[in-house]
């Protein structure tokens, strides 16, 4: 059991990640994940560093039917009954033109030497389906999803 949670990222991830650089259109985007079927795409600058990531629901957050906030006209002013942050935040994820706008920052990433009981603790601790691996260097070299973490617990003798 030891041998298997004391695995490094590099052994079970991705190695050949598709990612996308900031100026990329939504659209773009799109197509790019629907035709190689996947779910979550790292953002990267020139120099493979990940500065964000963009998920499926990143993607539907930006097709969501936006609601206005509740108001009542008070003394000739307006008066909010809903939170007003919250609509301006889904307002600029709904008129996301590019990556940019619409990826999630910052990133949790981890290590490519990370062993499989660390990519256990951060999916779960952070709540996220995927976590681009990088190197010392901190390019991205692969990317873990919980798939990937399913099928290594999978080997263990007590599942």
């Amino acid at each position: 059991m030891e041998k298997i949670l004391k695995k490094q990222a590099k052994e079970f991830m991705t190695k050949k990640v598709i990612a996308v650089e900031e100026n990329e259109s939504i659209k773009d985007l799109f197509k790019l994940m629907d035709k190689h079927g996947i779910l979550g795409v790292p953002v990267v600058d020139k120099k493979l560093h990940v500065v964000g990531i963009v998920t499926e629901g990143d993607l539907l957050a930006h097709f969501t039917t936006l609601k206005t906030p509740r108001s009542i006209n008070l003394l000739g002013g307006i008066v909010y009954l809903d939170n007003v942050e919250e609509f301006n935040k889904q307002f600029k994820v709904h008129c996301a033109e590019t990556v940019k706008e619409l990826m999630v920052k910052p990133v949790t990433v981890l290590m490519e030497d990370a062993p499989l009981q660390d990519t256990i603790n951060a999916i779960a601790k952070n709540h996220v389906n995927r976590l681009p691996v990088i190197d010392s260097k901190k390019r991205l070299v692969g990317i873990v999803t919980r798939s990937d973490v399913v099928h290594q617990l999978s080997k263990l003798k007590i599942v």
